[in-house]
């Protein structure tokens, strides 16, 4: 998500080592996937995919017009500092409106960037890239550089001001805000308004999204007891199977990292938890998941698992995918008791 994918990726993908072409495949899909899904949201026609998306503008995965220029003002001063004076005055739902479609408006420049540096990328690759493209791609970058910095600023003018502490906008301005700052490179901030995220707004519909995020940066940073109950939290919320599926992921790596007693059993079971949900949509960032999920299920109980329950265990899977999985275990089984070869010297 959301940034499903980016933050997926990011901990799947150190398992799985995706080629890297592919992943800026699957980088520039998001975008404009995500960006056709914001401008649903607002009411506007998805434009994104319309002029040369080499020629005009912005970076990451995300809403709205990948052409929509920066809203009157938006450029000009702090956003930061100037939001909270205008917040006070009117009704405070408009300005909260108001401050969030200009940031909405700066991240969408930003991905924009990112879709024509996805195409350069491309160009080069097929060898058509020349002294005009590396110029374009150090303009683009700077130009991306700056979108970021001006993007943070308009999120926390929004997050920040005492007087919208209540608006609707909030946990959507504080999620984006976290990924915004981790985008720049601070993860100290992304996971402070994560956290702030979750702990001011338990019951938004964001929340899941955020103690997701909150596992990603603890298992980059190896603190994967923190790793695990942050998954849990995810799971708690009222996630859809999407998320529930990430989550579950990297718990079931978390696990296995750890170590412990009964950790590689509670892996499995998260394993057994994903392809209980049923299989995502073709092409989708979480039919990735299910593939890897079975994969990975089968390895692990016919390394570790009892294979005396495991047709018990493999019930649980569900109707679908559970007599096969298990055929799967009891196909290695029988591999590793066939007896090898006869030794025959050669005459």
């Amino acid at each position: 998500m959301s940034r499903v994918l980016e933050s997926a990726a990011r901990a799947a993908g150190r398992f799985t080592e995706p080629r890297r072409a592919a992943a800026r495949r699957l980088a520039a899909l998001a975008a404009v996937a995500l960006a056709s899904a914001g401008c649903i949201a607002r009411g506007a026609p998805a434009r994104a995919g319309h002029g040369d998306a080499g020629a005009a503008a912005p970076a990451g995965a995300g809403h709205g017009d990948a052409g929509a220029a920066a809203p009157a003002g938006a450029g000009h001063g702090d956003a930061g500092a100037a939001a909270p004076a205008r917040a006070g005055h009117g009704d405070a739902g408009a300005a909260a409106e108001r401050l969030f479609r200009e940031a909405e408006s700066l991240a969408s420049r930003r991905r924009a960037i990112g879709v024509q540096l996805f195409v350069l990328d491309e160009a080069a690759e097929a060898g058509a890239a020349g002294e005009r493209a590396e110029a374009r791609r150090a303009a683009l970058e700077a130009e991306a550089a700056r979108a970021l910095s001006r993007t943070v600023a308009a999120y926390a003018a929004l997050v920040d001001a005492p007087a919208l502490r209540a608006a609707e906008q909030r946990p959507s301005a504080l999620l984006k805000l976290a990924q915004a700052l981790q985008d720049s490179g601070d993860l100290r901030g992304a996971e402070a308004r994560l956290r702030q995220l979750a702990g001011e707004h338990p019951a938004s519909r964001e929340a899941p999204e955020a103690h997701l995020a909150l596992a990603n940066l603890a298992f980059a940073a190896g603190r994967l007891d923190e790793a695990v109950s942050a998954c849990d939290a995810a799971l708690r919320g009222a996630a859809g199977a999407a998320l529930r599926k990430r989550a579950l992921y990297v718990k079931s790596w978390s696990l296995r990292g750890l170590g412990r007693g009964g950790a590689v059993e509670e892996a499995m079971e998260a394993l057994r938890a994903i392809v209980q949900l049923g299989p995502a949509r073709a092409g989708s960032p979480e039919a990735t998941i299910d593939e890897a999920a079975e994969r990975e299920l089968v390895e692990l109980y016919a390394a570790h698992g009892d294979p005396a329950r495991a047709g018990a265990f493999f019930a649980g899977a569900g109707e679908r995918a559970g007599p096969r999985l298990l055929g799967e275990v009891e196909a290695r089984a029988a591999r590793r008791r066939r007896p090898g070869a006869l030794d025959r010297p050669t005459l």
